[in-house]
């Protein structure tokens, strides 16, 4: 690791301040993703061992091979590459990884820069002479139609609209969310976000849209869903097995894509295999610990699974998750925000546990002051401990606001 200051492909690294510069701005990193960084461009294209790249930034200290994929994926996010296709950091499969971008020092660029400046000055006046008779001749001087958009481009805008859509948990939406992530994997079909989403879609269908109780509007839960019966007719086994299928070649794709082991946890939930279900919910939160609708899968799968008090600790954390991640993606986490927070309260007075049942209402009614089920839920509490006046005041604003009543 005795590089310092280095080029890698379009990146200019300085390694004493952690930081890479390219022609978007610079990116802090993290001192163990800069590590790993400058450990590869010390060897480029040549092949490290996983074992080799943990001696060398954890020492003897023993991690799992979840640690090293969460730092390679940092480092891949930050440069702006992928697995698939990588332009800077390789898989080899059942190897390790390694670098394929050029690498040089900054002497030894302006040293090629500056032989190619001198060749390009004599030959300049050629050039130009040339350019201008060829641009003549075929009339490129004429306005030309914008090229057709890059593939990858396309296909980067479909899955924004179809993530749009998915995320509105409506039939129709759905619908939309499937059709377009399948038309991205008709361009690209080792996408794995598009991968992942159609599982999603897919899944989605089957609880909420298909077979007897969906009433064409959708149920509410995989719970409900389950309870129904379809999950475990032929039409819906063969739908969820396509979807573990999908969501299963995500993630070989793309082992760090936290969205695909989700997706891969939900339709193996609704397929009823439940201890699978959580390890890929597990994988998903080491790679993201933030990630807000794994933990509330995971509070619905506990419930599944017998065990209610592993289930409402995690609906405690996406709360706070969501919370902390607000700012970036108020669209998506504010139709659940509330919603958790309600359903701890719940779980808080099935425990018998009235104090922190009320607490919880009050936090759902400082982010959302007019919830009508959490006024409810706060006034009976109120009522019942014998603050009649607080609880009054609280439906009376209430049905002023909204027209709603306790």
């Amino acid at each position: 690791m005795g590089l310092q200051r280095v080029i890698i492909g379009e990146w200019s690294v300085d390694a004493r301040a952690n930081q890479i510069s390219g022609p978007d701005g610079s990116v802090e990193l993290e001192p163990r993703v800069m590590d790993l960084l400058i450990l590869l461009a010390g060897q480029p294209g040549e092949v490290m061992s996983k074992d080799e790249i943990a001696r060398a930034l954890w020492g003897e200290v023993h991690v799992n091979d979840d640690a090293l994929t969460r730092t390679v994926f940092k480092l891949r996010k930050a440069l702006g590459d992928e697995a698939r296709n990588s332009r800077y950091v390789a898989t080899v499969p059942k190897r390790g990884y390694r670098l394929v971008a050029d690498v040089t020092t900054p002497a030894e660029q302006f040293a090629a820069k500056a032989e190619t400046w001198h060749r390009k000055a004599l030959l300049g006046t050629v050039v130009l002479v040339a350019l201008f008779l060829a641009m003549s001749l075929y009339g490129l001087f004429q306005e030309r139609p914008e090229p057709a958009d890059p593939p990858q481009d396309a296909v980067a805008r479909m899955l924004e609209r179809a993530d749009g859509f998915y995320a509105q948990y409506g039939r129709a939406d759905n619908e939309a969310a499937l059709r377009l992530y399948s038309d991205a994997l008709d361009l690209d079909p080792d996408n794995a976000p598009a991968l992942a989403g159609l599982a999603n879609a897919l899944t989605q269908r089957q609880i909420r849209y298909e077979g007897p109780g969906s009433q064409g509007q959708g149920r509410t839960t995989l719970t409900q869903a389950l309870d129904s019966g379809w999950l475990d007719s032929e039409t819906a086994l063969a739908a969820l097995e396509r979807a573990v299928a999908l969501a299963r070649r995500a993630t070989d794709i793309d082992p760090s894509h936290t969205r695909a082991w989700r997706a891969l946890g939900l339709a193996l939930s609704a397929a009823g295999e439940f201890a699978q279900a959580e390890r890929a919910y597990e994988r998903a939160l080491v790679i993201d610990p933030d990630d807000w609708g794994t933990m509330i899968n995971l509070s619905e799968l506990y419930t599944l699974m017998g065990e209610p008090g592993r289930s409402t600790p995690y609906l405690e954390q996406a709360w706070a998750a969501m919370e902390r991640r607000y700012a970036t993606d108020p669209v998506l986490i504010r139709p659940w925000h509330s919603a958790v927070g309600l359903s701890v309260a719940q779980d808080k007075l099935e425990a018998g546990a009235n104090e922190e049942a009320e607490l919880w209402y009050r936090r759902v009614l400082t982010l959302d002051p007019l919830n009508v089920e959490a006024v409810r839920g706060l006034s009976t509490l109120l009522a019942a401990s014998g603050d009649t006046g607080e609880a009054t005041a609280l439906c009376a604003d209430l049905e002023q606001a909204t027209g709603e009543t306790c």
